[in-house]
């Protein structure tokens, strides 16, 4: 029986390992407190500041490289490395002047770090609604 257990506990090893590995590149070097913002209602001509707070969870620095979004939002994000373990914050600022209608806005992050299993850059959509009234 006591091999039974070990047997099982090392499959559940091998398995969380496996898993872990599985993951998207972005879900194993960096960690938002929240990917997405419920602003609730919105006025026409109304500005909301909101912040994204993120945590290098990975073995190397990241970097920030490029943001992209809407118009309606502008993004201040560091411009330095941020190496393990330390955390940083992406400052949003919507202007709704512009809006004629409810949305959810995608915010897009784009890292200078690649994946090491694609070689492809790492990026990640972050994203914010609203309820427009006039």
């Amino acid at each position: 029986m006591k091999q039974l257990y070990l047997s099982f506990a090392f499959s559940f090893f091998l398995y969380s390992c496996a898993a872990q590995s599985n993951l998207p590149a972005s879900d194993r070097i960096i960690k938002f407190d929240n990917n997405h913002i419920e602003l609730g209602e919105v006025k026409r001509g109304e500005t909301r500041e909101m912040e994204y707070n993120f945590t290098n969870i990975g073995k190397e620095d990241i970097e920030i490289t490029f943001v992209s979004s809407c118009e309606c939002t502008t993004v201040k994000y560091p411009r330095k490395a941020i190496q393990p373990g330390e955390s940083g914050t992406l400052k949003v600022v919507f202007d709704s002047t512009e809006k004629e209608l409810s949305e959810t806005v995608d915010i897009d992050v784009y890292l200078s770090n690649v994946d090491p299993d694609t070689g492809e850059p790492i990026w990640f959509i972050l994203d914010y609604s609203f309820v427009l009234i006039h």
